[in-house]
């Protein structure tokens, strides 16, 4: 119901706003561009040169083009060559079009429009902006210069001599009105904002008119001419604001003139603004108003302080058969013209005077009717409930299944009264019955407030198929860790912690329900107790966390061990031991980290586990005997490490980190005492030196 009544709330203002600001579409479709596009615009464009053996001015190209014709659509921008002070938009209008553009190419273009007259567009009204480029330091001739132009044709293609008409070159913008503006790069800017002219078209009622922009470039390819534009088209009379119970009326002249002027019925002048309001006012009293565009036209209309009082009122007759409804019109008026407009309460409206609709739902609708009584402003409104019926259309809504030992509930659906039975049997005549009957063959009938009655509807009921809950997963978590549990048999699911998943992870030991519901909301319930595991010890003594080449044995022990854990290690040189006592011999010094890292997992028999990690330190191993003699054992001094050999001569016999042999060019040494350096960086990344002595036996 709300977006039925922001239809109706948008439309109506719509339809105002765009009669007394724009000129209705109603009477000239799209002249303000408030489509947003040039429908129902004809387009030309055209180049005119002049060069010194002669003009060349080429054929009218009909069709929009892109850039020289251009719809503005940023109601907050202002144009580059005005100083930023003339908007792309004028007050009040979505949208404008830009004629021409800021090229310089001797380019020439127009816009048109045609006007079918009669009483309801008689006064068109456009609204334009321009800015030429000034050449007039260029020694241009006038009919050389940038312009802009607006003239009216007739149905034989003749200008109407009408001072709507508007011819300017740049030279004629210094008159009142214009404004310049001095940009870099492009000199003098001459410029006039948004000003209104209004047409009086009455003469040619039942004829058709033609309104033309021109904006033209300069002849001599160096300076550019441009326009924005607007148009409305409105009936050619005065509003009058005099109602049922109005203590004043207000007499309401049409918009886009530069001046008015009120005068009773002795010629008195009585107001000088579009508005002219008079308190306790003589019945029928007679009001001129003159009115002058900003282009010297004049327009006078009369009007007189009549009271309108119209009452809206219909009647409706709905079809039987096809959910139609006729509405009969029965507003009333003292005085004037009615104008409608309907809305069905179902997003369509209409502004027939005896509409017929069809609507989508049997039953009940708010139908509304506004009434304007043109020329006053004077407006009334009726609203009513009225019913449509379609046979097709009466249903039966509610569950066909029911929940195990429930009930449903069945609702009849498009009509105003029904009739509930079994077999020959009338059991209820309310809008809706409650079943609690496996295998109940139920029929309905529908009646309308004025007796039109629907087809038998026929119905069914059953119980739901069987369903099971069921919950899965384990009962079990480790401490600090989670559990998944999962719910299976429903459709969704509703958790005790408030989660809707078929699934949770629960990270805190207790009591956890589900409740799982079928498609027709059934429902089922479990309950699970999930515990949580204590985490086993995995702490570990290591008697000798020291290693090198000479001593390579660790031994490790577990500290309380328990007989339902698993403890197993990691002894960091890709080796593995079990048991709660291990004992374990490294090979290979010297890593890249100078460590071995031994890591102890206890697991216990629900799975959970953790682990102590402690360090082994590799040290270098300096021997003071070496014994090079093939035999496999200390064949190579000092493998691993960067080391110089001296004799005791000072003589270098060797470097390098692949240990030295007992060789020197190839021959093996003599027995003797030998003198070594060597450099190798510490577990702390820290580079060491070591000096010693070696005694080499063979």
């Amino acid at each position: 119901m709300k977006r039925r009544k922001f239809f109706f709330t948008y439309y109506s203002f719509f339809f105002f706003a765009v009669m007394f600001l724009y000129g209705s579409p109603l009477f000239c479709q799209n002249i303000g561009f408030e489509q947003g596009n040039f429908n129902g615009w004809s387009g030309y464009t055209w180049v005119l040169r002049t060069v010194t053996d002669g003009p060349i001015n080429t054929p009218k190209v009909p069709g929009i083009v892109s850039g020289r014709h251009t719809i503005m659509t940023d109601k907050n921008a202002y144009d580059l060559y005005t100083d930023m002070k003339l908007k792309l938009i004028p007050p009040g209008y979505n949208y404008s079009a830009r004629l021409g553009d800021d090229v310089n190419g001797n380019l020439m273009e127009s816009l048109s429009y045609t006007i079918k007259v009669d009483a309801s567009n008689a006064l068109l009204v456009y609204k334009f902006a321009v800015v030429l480029q000034d050449p007039q330091e260029k020694n241009h001739k006038k009919s050389e210069e940038p312009r802009f132009k607006v003239t009216l044709f007739n149905q034989f293609g003749d200008t109407i001599r009408d001072c709507a008409n508007y011819d300017v070159y740049a030279s004629d913008a210094r008159i009142s009105g214009f404004q310049s503006y001095i940009k870099k790069g492009f000199g003098t800017l001459v410029w006039r904002d948004w000003t209104t002219v209004a047409a009086d078209l009455s003469a040619y009622i039942g004829q058709t008119v033609t309104i033309e922009f021109m904006a033209a470039d300069c002849t001599r390819d160096a300076h550019f001419g441009y326009a924005y534009l607007v148009a409305g088209c409105q009936p050619r009379n005065i509003t009058v604001g005099f109602c049922k119970g109005d203590l004043s009326a207000t007499l309401n002249a049409p918009p886009g003139f530069e001046a008015y002027s009120w005068r009773d019925d002795g010629g008195i002048e009585v107001g000088t603004k579009q508005i002219y309001t008079k308190n306790n006012p003589i019945e029928s009293a007679p009001y001129t108003c003159n009115m002058t565009s900003a282009t010297g036209c004049t327009v006078t209309l009369n009007a007189k302080t009549e009271r309108y009082v119209p009452k809206a009122d219909f009647s409706s007759v709905a079809d039987c058969s096809d959910n139609s409804v006729t509405f009969t019109n029965l507003t009333i008026t003292t005085k004037g013209n009615l104008s409608y407009l309907w809305d069905f309460g179902d997003g369509i409206t209409s502004i027939e005077t005896n509409p017929k609709h069809t609507f989508a739902t049997p039953g009940l609708h708010t139908v509304s009717l506004k009434v304007t009584n043109p020329p006053s402003t004077c407006t009334d409104s009726l609203q009513k409930e009225i019913e449509s019926f379609s046979p097709k259309l009466v249903e039966v809504k509610g569950f066909r299944l029911y929940c195990i030992t429930k009930t449903t509930t069945l609702k009849g659906f498009g009509a105003d009264h029904y009739e509930w039975g079994q077999g020959k049997s009338i059991f209820s005549q309310s809008d809706s019955i409650v079943i609690g009957d496996p295998g109940a063959k139920i029929w309905m009938i529908g009646y309308s407030s004025t007796n039109c009655v629907s087809d038998t509807v026929n119905v069914i009921v059953e119980e739901e198929p069987k369903w099971t809950l069921k919950v899965d997963g384990e009962n079990l978590f480790c401490y600090n860790d989670s559990v998944k549990i999962v719910a299976s048999g429903a459709s969704t699911y509703k958790w005790s912690t408030g989660q809707t998943t078929d699934f949770i992870y629960i990270k805190k030991p207790g009591n956890y329900s589900v409740m799982g519901f079928s498609p027709l909301r059934c429902e089922q319930s479990m309950s699970v107790d999930i515990a949580e595991v204590a985490l086993p010890e995995s702490n570990f003594i290591m008697l000798n966390p020291t290693v090198d080449a000479r001593r390579s044995v660790i031994r490790c022990f577990v500290v309380g061990p328990k007989p339902d854990v698993e403890y197993s290690w990691d002894m960091g040189d890709e080796s593995f031991e079990t048991g709660t006592t291990i004992q374990h011999r490294y090979s290979g010094f010297l890593n890249a980290d100078l460590q071995y890292k031994v890591t102890l997992k206890a697991t216990n028999a629900t799975g959970c586990s953790t682990e102590t990690v402690k360090l082994v330190e590799i040290v270098p191993f300096f021997p003071n005997i070496f014994t090079p003699n093939g035999d496999g054992i200390n064949d190579l001094l000092m493998q691993g490490i960067e080391i110089l050999i001296y004799d005791r001569n000072g003589m270098l016999l060797y470097s390098g980190n692949i240990g030295w042999d007992g060789k020197y060019k190839g021959k093996d040494v003599d027995c003797d005492t030998y003198f070594y350096t060597a450099s190798y960086t510490d577990r702390s990344h820290q580079p060491q030196t070591q000096k010693g002595s070696v005694t080499l036996i063979r």
